[in-house]
């Protein structure tokens, strides 16, 4: 018994679920939600950090008894750990229309497996999983009778490893108009974006993946998701819309055999191709998110690429690349051949000859961010921003709404009014501010000697500061103004003697910047405009 797709030359391919009727999905969705079979309820009961640790449980040594119920423990044991059940004990919990409806959806099947061909068992053809509040199925990895997997080459890819939740959580959440979701896979990126959008495309290159996410839409009653087949932009030609969200397959690769993973010689076809068209089909004032691997090369850092790569109207464009890992082409390459077992000197050749032709330095791996500024940006603030291009440094803690703050304060830091604003402000010590103080031996005694500023959000960042700026961040209450905070210092002779106020304004907007302290966002909200 197989997990893989039966195709037959000149047939249609027939892929695992069914797209059945609303009273069968409202029946599966009714007993997995009423069961418990959530992030919070599963992550509790198999002691996982989140969803991305499953692949590290022991089916075997894990007690399902101990919390939940029975029905919970099933569901966990043939959907997380891709067990058969005896059809006896699964008909004893779950009742006879919602089985059929499991089975009419092809979510359940019943089989038997080795030698006992006379003991029905209940399995899954497909991995069903809870994340982001959604009920997600993807291709499973293995087979129900224990066999040799072949995985398709179209294989859907599960939305709960690290790289899917890291992308899950830097697409911000805020109200749009449209969003176009690509290489949507299982098509959990479009319906998590589902309440905050008045319109979202998911689209696939892929049949399959088109499938799996139309099952998904329907089982999460997702109405506001159309999902669509084609290569990138194909499907939605001639289209724009306010947000385009992408988790392409960015993986280097010399060859080109799994669809959701391998991204080209250099990961950065298919990016390179998505930013491309980026002027074609992102509106004004419409931003672009990712999770990519790219190239620091010698042409320039991996950000400063992107940007050439948006053409003509690159200058219309904000970049942000968040990078959270960085290596030499040595060390990937070393990995890549470790992970394949490769030990064809020839494989090792053909990777640095590829490096060394297009003077690569690092591979880089984190968030891209694009935002295109819109038709009349900065109106009435008296001049327009320069396009922002950055690179800082993503924390556990950075999410789209982190993207949303910074586009705001580069704009809104370019007006030529935003150093009174600040002046007149009223800062505050923000939520993720650390600081740290280093001591050292002198005079053979512990003595304070750096300090350092530390923050994760909106991006990580440590910065040395001199002495006297700690004690002056902690008078930081949010009850006094920037310029009222100024002269109390100065008043106490606390500052240096030349620190001038539009030098204490700039040194607060830098501690705004770098997550250290923080101000109404109302003040940013209300300058929006670009």
């Amino acid at each position: 018994m197989t997990t893989r797709t039966d195709e037959t030359k000149g047939a249609a391919p027939v892929f695992p679920l069914r797209l059945g009727g609303a009273e069968d999905f409202a029946r599966v969705e009714s007993l997995l939600k009423l069961s418990g079979f959530d992030e919070a309820t599963i992550c509790r009961m198999l002691d996982l950090g989140e969803m991305a640790d499953l692949s590290s449980v022991k089916p075997e040594q894990v007690d399902l008894s101990k919390e939940g119920s029975a029905t919970l423990a099933v569901l966990i044991r043939i959907f997380l750990f891709s067990q058969p059940i005896p059809r006896a004990d699964v008909e004893q919990l779950i009742d006879a229309a919602t089985l059929e409806s499991l089975v009419a959806l092809d979510v359940f099947r019943i089989g038997a497996f080795g030698a006992d061909t006379k003991t029905e068992m209940y399995y899954s053809p497909v991995f069903l999983y809870p994340v982001e509040g959604l009920l997600i199925a993807s291709d499973r990895h293995n087979n129900p009778d224990g066999s040799a997997f072949f995985p398709p080459p179209d294989i859907v890819f599960p939305a709960i490893n690290a790289g899917s939740l890291s992308f899950l959580r830097i697409i911000p959440k805020t109200p749009t108009a449209s969003v176009l979701d690509l290489c949507s896979g299982s098509g959990v990126a479009a319906l998590a974006l589902n309440n905050c959008s008045e319109r979202v495309v998911a689209s696939d290159i892929t049949a399959r993946a088109t499938h799996f996410a139309d099952f998904n839409r329907l089982l999460n009653r997702c109405s506001r998701v159309e999902v669509r087949q084609g290569d990138l932009y194909a499907s939605v030609e001639g289209e724009m819309f306010d947000r385009i969200v992408a988790h392409p397959p960015y993986v280097p690769s010399l060859s080109k055999t799994v669809i959701y993973r391998d991204g080209g010689e250099t990961g950065e076809t298919l990016v390179r191709r998505i930013i491309e068209k980026l002027p074609a089909h992102l509106r004004p004032g419409g931003t672009y998110y990712s999770i990519c691997v790219g190239l620091d090369t010698d042409e320039g850092g991996f950000e400063q690429r992107v940007r050439t790569w948006l053409g003509e109207s690159q200058d219309e464009f904000d970049v942000i690349f968040a990078f959270s890992d960085e290596r030499s082409p040595a060390r990937f390459v070393r990995e890549v051949t470790a992970l394949t077992r490769s030990e064809d000197p020839s494989e090792i050749g053909r990777w640095d000859d590829l490096f060394s032709s297009i003077g690569a330095r690092k591979l880089v791996y984190g968030a891209l961010v694009i935002h295109r500024k819109a038709e009349e940006s900065d109106a009435g603030a008296g001049r327009a921003s320069q396009p922002l291009t950055a690179r800082p440094r993503l924390s556990a803690s950075t999410d789209g709404a982190s993207f949303e703050w910074a586009l705001d304060w580069h704009h809104w830091r370019s007006r030529p009014d935003s150093g009174e604003e600040i002046s007149n402000a009223t800062p505050r010590l923000a939520p993720f501010l650390r600081v740290k103080v280093i001591h050292r031996v002198r005079d053979n005694q512990l003595v304070p000697a750096e300090f350092m500023l530390e923050s994760d959000k909106p991006f990580v960042s440590v910065t040395k500061v001199d002495p006297w700026i700690v004690p002056l961040i902690a008078e930081f209450d949010g009850q006094r103004s920037t310029a009222e905070l100024y002269q109390a210092a100065r008043d106490v002779s606390a500052l240096p003697e030349s620190f001038s106020l539009g030098d204490f304004i700039g040194m607060v907007a830098i501690l705004i910047e770098r997550g250290y302290l923080e101000i109404d966002g109302d003040i940013l909200d209300a300058q929006r405009c670009y």
